[in-house]
């Protein structure tokens, strides 16, 4: 059961505030960077904190959520509280997707990783899992990734109500619910799924019976979410504000077979982008041609031969006028903002002119247009709500948010490594590299 809390945290825990975290705990150097090199740092560190006896299904989770608290994850503390208590209730294995009196055996259960996994959801599954990188490689690298998946977590082990579900749990949280659902009505006899997991209607049916499956809320149970708008009103997704899932209004259903019912509309789950991101593929491209630009395009554009600044084009450019979102480049602004401690409202859309040339950042992989400048556009209208930070809200950060859902910042992560007052600020500030 403590091995699911882990993930379920692990996939809220922002990679940046690990190292925070470990140092709360006082872990030793050796030990955090290990953390912090591993594939999965959060989940390395809750395992750490595990074997240490810090936190467990026994001892709970208390002093993790005063970590929480203390280093501004306040959000984080109260899901690992609730989420804590949530599996220590009776029958906990069933409402997030466990499995009763399994009896599915190991053939089928291989079977069906090998024959219905695609390659990238095997390797969404064991990163969600955390295993290790080496584990990662090999099951990119096997010719039937769902097979090596299998071989990895049930070699030598037993098939239980305890992994199996673990698994299921996994399967679900990356939206691959029909996996999970053939899983859990497979074997001789009859296995228990909550019906309100994962179906809306039909109780008692089975994915793998229908065509597809329409929930009322969430695969995470959040009920409440944020609309994604473009300028013109028209509503490109929906994103759960408890667990930050994207559920698209228009896709194609037929991958995962899971859709959202919302407001009288229908809206298709997609896996996070940044599951399957490589960091280490990123890579810039030189425009010097105005018309080039297209909306949605992650922009660098250079300040004065001094600096690097980041911005989404929200709009394609007109007489060399580029519409953009992003962190104000007002350096006296920026500078106030932090030193009184009042960093808000300095995101700005406005338009800008071309400067001659520009970098447009290529993702290996990255979401359609309109989400992308529909992101930007929430950015904007809920300015208020977002602080200005060294680390974590900068005019990289904002920019990544908006191609892939998640913001990342490699400006940033050299800024932590950097030493002095001064040399952090200026960097940060400037987004230099």
């Amino acid at each position: 059961m403590f091995k699911r809390f882990k993930v379920q945290i692990a996939d809220e825990f922002p990679t940046a505030k690990v190292k925070k975290v470990a140092g709360y705990f006082n872990l030793p150097p050796a030990k955090q960077s290990e953390i912090l090199e591993s594939k999965t740092p959060a989940v390395s560190l809750l395992t750490a904190l595990e074997d240490d006896g810090i936190i467990g299904e026994e001892k709970g989770v208390d002093d993790l959520c005063e970590a929480f608290d203390f280093c501004s994850l306040k959000r984080l503390a109260r899901i690992a509280k609730d989420s804590f208590l949530e599996l220590k209730k009776p029958g906990s294995d069933l409402a997030d997707g466990g499995v009763m009196n399994t009896k599915i055996g190991r053939e089928e259960l291989k079977k069906i990783l090998q024959n219905e996994l695609r390659r990238q959801q095997c390797i969404e599954v064991a990163m969600f899992l955390g295993l290790s990188e080496s584990h990662l490689e090999s099951i990119d690298s096997h010719e039937k990734p769902g097979e090596k998946l299998f071989e990895i977590l049930f070699d030598g082990q037993p098939i239980g109500d305890s992994n199996v579900g673990v698994l299921v749990v996994a399967l679900k949280s990356r939206g691959i619910n029909r996996v999970a659902t053939l899983i859990v009505s497979a074997g001789p006899g009859q296995r228990v799924c909550q019906e309100e997991s994962i179906l809306s209607a039909s109780a008692g049916s089975s994915l793998a019976s229908q065509p597809s499956v329409e929930l009322s809320r969430c695969i995470c149970k959040g009920e409440k979410f944020d609309e994604l708008k473009l300028d013109n009103g028209k509503l490109v997704s929906v994103e759960c504000q408890h667990c930050k899932n994207v559920w698209i209004a228009g896709a194609d259903p037929a991958e995962d077979e899971i859709t959202l019912r919302y407001n009288g509309d229908s809206f298709f789950y997609r896996t996070p982008l940044q599951m399957a991101l490589d960091l280490s593929k990123i890579s810039h491209e030189t425009v010097t041609n105005a018309s080039c630009l297209k909306r949605g395009d992650h922009i660098v554009m250079n300040r004065k031969g001094m600096y690097d600044h980041h911005a989404i084009l929200v709009a394609d450019v007109e007489q060399n006028k580029m519409h953009v979102v992003h962190w104000t480049t007002n350096f006296l602004a920026v500078v106030a903002a932090v030193a009184s401690g009042n960093k808000k409202a300095i995101i700005e859309k406005e338009k800008i002119d071309f400067p001659g040339e520009v970098r447009r950042v290529k993702y290996p992989i990255e979401d359609a247009p309109d989400l992308v400048v529909a992101r930007a556009h929430m950015l904007y209208r809920k300015r208020e709500e977002y602080g200005y930070s060294f680390t974590e809200n900068n005019c990289e950060t904002l920019a990544t948010h908006c191609k892939i859902g998640k913001g990342y910042s490699i400006q940033a992560e050299a800024l932590k490594q950097s030493k002095g007052m001064l040399a952090r600020g200026f960097r940060y500030i400037t987004g230099s590299k």
